[in-house]
């Protein structure tokens, strides 16, 4: 039998999780510090564990509650999912969707994605919503976005994701460069130069991989300059700043006097494009679009059999093991 937990306990719980202080956990729920402290107490005597320990100067969470904040706290996001996706089925909405996708995504995955058409719902609705992948984990998690076809997707037990291509990242470098007329690079080869890379909150995943691969190359880089968009890439090197690494569409698309675009070589910086949706996700339409996104996609490359981790429509069968 579940323990009697009220929702100001769990509240409570959550904000001192947040701010690991007493008087500005009260002062955030709107009641006093002791009333407060007892909703704590009364708290660690419905789950029969004390949830953090507490001093004059200091609160820190146990481990126990640790996992109980972190259960809690999906718990939160499951009935504020669930809220928003009745009202989705209330107002009748169930023949739309939202896709979101990187604003580098290649654009034939694109298009794909913006042509796929389902006959048994005719009337369907596709939204989407461009956005760096953070930012489209975040939202396919909250409800937010229906799909994904994200490059490097954040890493989730919440998420089920189909491999769609796999690809180089680009250096872009002056035609006068030492290796610019070789066919493809190594990060290795641009240890004398200055880097034009990506923020780190633009795209953390290829950022610390560049970092990380370059570290482990023992690679000390010269100098090193943050963008947020491909476009400044380009311009940069043009202006003689260094060199800069871009993404396999827009790679593949650059052209401009004075400088080249070579595909990096080094494995661990391989680009990995997924679509992707949530695990829970047991919508009909949902799933019918994933498949014929992915057959359709299947068709038009000439690439290895992907696998459908999806179930199908209308079955309450778990997805494909990975």
């Amino acid at each position: 039998m579940l323990p009697p937990i009220e929702t100001r306990h769990i509240d409570a719980i959550l904000a001192l999780s947040d701010e690991l202080n007493f008087t500005r956990a009260a002062k955030r729920l709107n009641i006093t510090q002791s009333a407060f402290s007892r909703q704590i107490l009364q708290a660690e005597g419905i789950v029969g564990f004390p949830i953090c320990n507490r001093d004059r100067r200091r609160v820190a969470f146990t481990d126990a509650g640790e996992v109980l904040t972190q259960q809690l706290r999906q718990a939160e996001h499951h009935l504020i999912l669930g809220i928003q996706l009745g009202h989705v089925a209330h107002s009748g909405a169930e023949q739309t969707l939202t896709a979101g996708y990187s604003p580098y995504l290649d654009p034939q995955l694109r298009s794909l994605l913006l042509t796929t058409a389902l006959p048994q719902y005719p009337n369907l609705k596709l939204e989407t919503q461009s956005a760096y992948a953070p930012t489209l984990t975040h939202k396919l998690l909250d409800g937010h976005l229906d799909l994904a076809i994200v490059t490097r997707p954040t890493p989730s037990e919440a998420i089920e994701c189909s491999l769609l291509a796999k690809a180089p990242l680009y250096a872009v470098m002056p035609d006068t460069h030492p290796v610019a007329s070789k066919r493809s690079v190594s990060l290795s080869d641009f240890v004398d130069d200055s880097w034009i890379v990506f923020q780190e909150q633009a795209h953390p995943l290829v950022y610390r991989s560049l970092m990380g691969h370059a570290e482990r190359l023992r690679i000390k880089i010269r100098k090193l300059h943050h963008i947020l968009s491909e476009n400044e890439a380009v311009h940069l090197v043009s202006s003689d700043f260094g060199i800069s690494f871009i993404t396999p569409a827009t790679g593949q698309r650059t052209q401009q006097p004075g400088i080249v675009c070579r595909p990096l070589s080094d494995e661990p910086l391989m680009l990995e494009t997924h679509l992707c949706i949530r695990k829970e996700d047991r919508s009909n339409l949902v799933n019918a679009f994933c498949r014929a996104f992915l057959r359709r996609h299947r068709e038009t490359r000439a690439e290895p059999q992907l696998r459908l981790p999806l179930w199908e429509s209308g079955s309450a069968a778990s997805p494909a093991n990975t």
